[in-house]
């Protein structure tokens, strides 16, 4: 008997992370300039304005402060300067190759540092002096030029490193759901193919369209969980399955579906109603020789849609034989928070011979 692992599916396929996106992990992205850049070449200003401050001066003299001061006042505003000609830039560079974007990146950098400095310089000329010196007592153009390449080379090095850490964590994160999602595999499918079966002889134009539902539930199993999936298409996966269910259980399987101001723009990870559904089914109806009925209420209050699943709790002599597993529980509550974070809850509890599954998910367009 093949037994499933973290690293393969029920239906023996690796869910791994692939050699294409390994090699994704291991490709270096041009880093995005619209995001921390203000802050990474804000401190870069504080600490060239320390390290020429404590260059210019052997001994502590009352000069140092002022001087200090109007020196991190003039590298802020070259710095915010910088920021936001890499921001305006910043659509040209990132469909540049990497090594030109970074040229380019650093040309621009230092092209505005020059033509602020020089306007500073024409403010303050009798504070400034860029004369060659021999000694650190002045600040020459010379110095500037190199003071202003390692600050920038720094700063460059600094964003593309957190550009491929970011590129990483996006790469993990979507291995991560997959593997999530290639846990769902019901177990459902197997005792649907055999109630299809059933079919072909008796009623074919019945097992026909029960196929089709069949193959619409596999295609979303295979569906990129990386996306989100419109809720009104959750809700007709869910309801497909519910009808391939009663294919096989007949009688015993009641739903009631009660849908109030259900947002058509409202978007969420696929498969978040079917399994509890399937759990609802295996743990509630399947146990309890009459069945029972299924009840699904969902309804959205302003920015939030709320759902809650009832199910009837078998008694007690015919559960023993069902102990019910939180996997699928724990499961969508994995992938509702990489996607929503807290936004999102999942919960549920008995009482009144019931099983109530609680799930609440903010209202967000796809991303």
């Amino acid at each position: 008997m093949f037994i499933a692992t973290p690293e393969v599916d029920l239906y023996g396929r690796d869910t791994r992370m692939s050699k294409k996106q390994a090699k994704a992990t291991e490709t270096i992205t041009p880093p995005d300039y619209t995001t921390s850049v203000t802050g990474i070449l804000l401190l870069a200003a504080l600490l060239t304005s320390l390290v020429i401050t404590a260059a210019r001066y052997n001994t502590w003299n009352s000069s140092i402060i002022p001087d200090f001061s109007a020196l991190l006042a003039a590298s802020i505003l070259i710095a915010v300067s910088d920021a936001l000609v890499l921001k305006l830039f910043n659509p040209i560079l990132k469909s540049r190759p990497l090594i030109i974007n970074l040229i380019a990146a650093y040309l621009l950098l230092m092209a505005t540092t020059f033509i602020i400095g020089y306007g500073l310089y024409n403010l303050v000329v009798d504070n400034w002096s860029f004369k060659i010196s021999g000694d650190w007592a002045k600040i020459s153009p010379m110095q500037v030029f190199i003071i202003a390449s390692i600050s920038y080379f720094i700063v460059l090095m600094v964003l593309l490193q957190k550009s491929k850490t970011s590129a990483i964590r996006k790469s993990f994160q979507t291995a991560n759901l997959q593997a999530l999602q290639s846990r769902i595999r019901p177990h459902f499918m197997f005792n649907s193919m055999n109630s299809i079966a059933g079919l072909i002889r008796n009623n074919p134009e019945m097992a026909e369209h029960a196929l089709q539902d069949l193959a619409d539930l596999i295609r979303v199993l295979m569906a990129d969980v990386r996306n989100l999936v419109p809720l009104v298409a959750e809700i007709e996966t869910s309801k497909q399955y519910l009808k391939i269910e009663k294919l096989r259980l007949g009688d015993r399987l009641s739903v009631q579906w009660h849908l109030k101001h259900i947002p058509e723009n409202c978007f969420v990870p696929s498969l978040i109603l079917q399994p509890l559904l399937e759990n609802a089914v295996y743990h509630g109806i399947e146990p309890s020789f009459g069945g029972g009925v299924i009840d699904i209420d969902m309804r959205a209050d302003k920015d939030t849609v709320k759902v809650l699943i009832r199910n009837p709790l078998p008694a007690e002599g015919e559960q023993s034989h069902r102990k019910g597993n939180k996997i699928a529980m724990d499961n969508i509550k994995q992938r509702l928070v990489r996607h929503f974070g807290d936004a999102a809850s999942l919960s549920s509890t008995s009482r009144d011979e019931l099983h109530i599954t609680q799930i609440t998910f903010p209202i967000v367009t796809n991303r």
